[in-house]
């Protein structure tokens, strides 16, 4: 049978007026002449886009929804479908986002500031523990949840301000679980974007919420499919979408990684399923057959789970067709709803909410949004990226308060769980058919020198080129744009001596100690301009095969400046972007050098894509301009993207110079993969020459052909070079390789 509201109500529910100036109170009229219908939306990932299909459904005959609850990707939707969006919105919503750029928090590189970028040339790529007092060793989830945050609560709040969450357009509820105790968490009030957030959390993949004395994780281990919760709210009939991950076959549990997961199924179908046991011959339960079509992963697939959605729906239309009202009654109820969307216009405050090690003048800074302003989405998102770029933060969203009828923004900045000082690590590996090379660091990262995030890092290097360093960032104001850079260091390395053929000849140890002090500017997240000065005292040391060079001291001491422009999108596997580094230095014996000398050096890169294929251009130019620097100062080429034919350092001497085309092919399709795998290739065209004149009149053709992959680690290349003459090795990298370039102010 159909249901009717009484014909006085809906005239009176027609003429409520504009949503734009509707109370955030939502009244909601009161449901006589047929049974409150609840709509229970389970969990189920990426599986849950078909609870979007069977909506559309629902609308198409006539089903009034009275409340909503929801679970995981369940409270996500349902959390939607109460602002008041219909099915066909909800679908352009799923369709239209992009879940690679979702689960990433990490703001694009480009948009990094200045001193984030110079640390990729410290090679620290591996694991980052927190460490002292009350830190946290490790985060608490592989994804932060900031972006996926912004996104719930600017589509929560272009349509609604209510916290009470039966003030919504259609009442609501969110199921979560408290990972303390094990015990269900009803989410009835607060900001919905943080309840559909803290109800999607799965345990270590996204980071737990914090809600009153809760910390939250998915809903799905405590109850799946919270249809109990739909009949406390008053619900008389339940329509139940179940989406929930069949158990894995015999087959499919041969790793600890399938054995757990199965675990988590058990659980989550075993509570499911004590839920489905309490419905009655009036509910209905829609089980759309998603199988291994749609996994919980897999959200490309989001349409086909919407279109599975739909086709099971219609294909129950005369079950569902008891719950059906007149068109004209559901009109009224869908016009009822939007009643209840309010949009505010533009911001009447802002407020900072700072608990960061940052002062709150950094902060406010960064926040570009002004009270009179109207609500800019892209403005609101490129504000919060900015201050999360910062590092080292949980997470900075932005959220809006109503208070005093006055609707505001409130930017919220946490400080990483795992405090302020860090233990980071990274290794680099060079392997080919005549030689290893191994190097191991770790380093000491202190984020509170003060609250402008100056950073102090202090670095040890062990193995073929050992190294102690200490390096303070310091920034000179709360718009951290000047900087003093004082950096001390001690290293080892090797100068190499090889045959015509590419044998070593003899090896000579580089000792030197020393450091420097830098001054500048940064422009934003473009760049940076510094000068400074240089120190160093070294030996030089025959160390093994022919006597080429006589043991000696030296000393350094040059004047030097820096101009540096990186938007680069990644530094060894950009797809977008340009990178510009240009070095000036003036070795004077005013500071104490034994030789006088000027060099230049220019790096220059750009880089392009489509699609799966990337196109780079890369050009490099070192000089020294007059008199002649010594051995130890002299520049270096040979190696995986700088002359790959020859051996790492093989070729030195006064001047180098080359250009590189490269073409890259990503094997993988999407950036959700742990470790992207590219197959490339480069052209090179160089040389070093003692004059420089002779640079491009006698240079040299090499290439390479290699595999990377962009692994947790750093970089990782398998390569095969070769050049002009018959040259060829076998290179295998781990660490920083195929860089293009990049002033390093100054070390």
């Amino acid at each position: 049978m159909r249901y009717s509201f009484p014909v006085l109500g809906l005239s009176i529910l027609l003429l409520s007026g504009s949503p734009a100036l509707a109370d955030p109170a939502c009244p909601h009229p009161e449901v006589v002449d047929r049974p409150r219908i609840g709509l229970v939306l389970g969990g189920g990932g990426a599986r849950g886009s078909a609870h979007i299909g069977v909506i559309q459904v629902l609308e198409e005959m006539n089903v009034p929804v009275d409340i909503v609850v929801g679970t995981s990707i369940g409270s996500l939707v349902g959390g939607l479908y109460a602002t008041g969006l219909n099915g066909d919105q909800l679908k352009e919503v799923m369709l239209s986002i992009d879940w690679e750029e979702l689960f990433s928090d990490s703001t694009a590189r480009k948009d990094w500031p200045t001193s984030r970028k110079l640390d990729d040339g410290r090679g620290l790529f591996g694991p980052q523990f927190g460490v002292g007092k009350d830190a946290s060793l490790l985060p608490q989830g592989a994804i932060g949840g900031q972006r996926i945050f912004f996104f719930f609560e600017s589509l929560v709040t272009a349509r609604v301000r209510q916290n009470d969450f039966n003030a919504l357009p259609i009442p609501y509820r969110g199921v979560a679980t408290d990972i303390v105790t094990g015990e269900e968490v009803i989410l009835s009030e607060g900001s919905l974007s943080l309840a559909m957030r803290a109800s999607m959390s799965v345990p270590g993949v996204f980071d737990p919420v914090q809600w009153d004395d809760h910390v939250l994780v998915d809903g799905g281990l405590a109850n799946n499919l919270p249809i109990d919760v739909a009949r406390a709210m008053g619900a008389d009939i339940i329509i139940a979408v179940n989406v929930g991950s069949p158990l894995k076959g015999r087959e499919e549990l041969r790793t600890a990684l399938g054995v757990v997961g199965q675990l988590s199924s058990i659980m989550v179908n075993r509570n499911s399923a004590a839920q489905m046991a309490t419905l009655t011959a009036a509910d209905l339960l829609i089980t759309p057959p998603l199988g291994k079509d749609v996994s919980s992963a897999d959200f490309s697939k989001s349409a086909k789970g919407i279109r599975i959605g739909y086709e099971t729906a219609d294909g129950m239309r005369a079950e569902i067709s008891r719950y059906s009202v007149d068109p004209q009654v559901f009109r009224v109820h869908r016009a009822s709803i939007e009643s209840c969307v309010s949009r505010p216009s533009t911001v009447d405050f802002v407020r900072i909410n700072n608990e960061s090690r940052f002062d709150d003048a950094v902060i406010q800074n960064l926040v570009t949004t002004q009270p009179g302003d109207p609500w800019d989405k892209e403005k609101l998102q490129h504000d919060v990226g900015q201050i999360y770029a910062l590092g080292e933060l949980d997470y900075a969203v932005n959220k809006v308060v109503t208070e005093n009828d006055e609707t505001g923004l409130e930017v919220q900045v946490k400080q990483d769980s795992r405090g302020t000082r860090f233990i980071e690590t990274g290794l680099d590996f060079t392997g080919t058919w005549s030689e290893n090379a191994l190097n191991f660091r770790a380093a000491y990262l202190d984020t509170a020198v003060d609250g402008y995030g100056s950073e102090l890092t202090v670095t040890a290097q062990l193995g073929e080129e050992p190294q102690l360093s200490a390096d303070l960032y310091k920034y000179l104001g709360p718009r951290r744009r000047y900087f003093v850079r004082p950096v001390i260091l001690a290293e080892s390395f090797d100068l190499v001596d090889y045959t015509s053929g590419g044998r070593k000849r003899s090896v000579a140890e580089v000792n030197q100690y020393g450091g420097a002090l830098a001054a500048g500017r940064e422009f934003g997240n473009y760049g940076a301009l510094a000068v400074g000065v240089r120190r160093l005292d070294g030996k030089v040391k025959q160390e093994i095969g022919e006597v080429v060079l006589d043991g000696f001291d030296f000393d350094v001491g040059e004047y030097a400046a820096s101009l540096y422009y990186d938007r680069l999108d990644n530094s060894f596997f950009p797809t977008s972007g340009s990178r510009l580094g240009l070095d000036y230095s003036h070795s004077d014996d005013a500071l104490g050098a034994d030789e006088e000398y000027q060099q230049v050096t220019l790096d220059a890169t750009t880089v392009a894509s489509f699609g799966r294929h990337t196109v780079q251009a890369v050009g490099r130019y070192y000089t020294t301009l007059d008199n002649d620097a010594p051995i130890y100062a002299q520049f270096r080429a040979g190696g995986l993207g700088r002359l790959s034919g020859y051996n790492t350092n093989e070729l030195f001497g006064q001047n180098f110079a080359m250009v590189l085309g490269s073409y890259r092919y990503r094997v993988t399709k999407s950036e959700l993969v742990l470790v992207p795998g590219y197959l490339g290739a480069t052209l090179e065209y160089g040389q070093v020459a003692e004059r420089s004149s002779d640079l491009f009149d006698d240079g040299l053709f090499n290439g390479s052909l290699y595999v990377g992959f962009d692994t947790p680690v750093g970089p990782l290349f398998m390569a095969w070079g070769f050049a002009e003459g018959g040259r060829q090795q076998f290179l295998l990298r781990l660490g920083r390789a195929l860089d293009s370039g990049g002033s390093r102010i100054f070390f």
